[in-house]
């Protein structure tokens, strides 16, 4: 039933964080700007991030420098998405910055892997 490996699951896991950040910072940049699916869509995120922490807590293979990375540059994107939703600091730029260090953190952590 369960083929995949712990690696295998957990960049499926940082691969929808990813998207899930690239959402957020879509919406909450658009003039469309809907508080309820940001708010939706940020849960969403964390709970998928939750379970990651969860995962790589677990297998010890995942406890690497680029998976700390990874959290990191998503631990400091998340509390800015906070700030602009809830403390009215619309820094886009530096939301976008924090993004694309997110962005370099997936790709590094993917690169370690070997998978792709």
């Amino acid at each position: 039933m369960f083929e995949k490996t712990p690696k295998e699951l957990v960049l499926k896991d940082f691969s929808n964080i990813y998207n899930k950040c690239q959402s957020t910072y879509e919406l909450v940049t658009s003039r469309r700007y809907n508080e309820s699916l940001v708010l939706l869509t940020t849960a969403e995120t964390y709970a998928i991030a939750e379970k990651a922490y969860i995962r790589c807590d677990t297998f010890k293979e995942l406890q690497t420098t680029e998976v700390q990375a990874f959290f990191d540059a998503f631990e400091i994107y998340y509390f800015e998405l906070k700030q602009v939703l809830f403390h009215d600091d619309d820094d886009f730029v530096s939301l976008k910055n924090r993004l694309n260090q997110t962005a370099s953190a997936y790709e590094a952590l993917t690169a370690s892997f070997n998978l792709l």
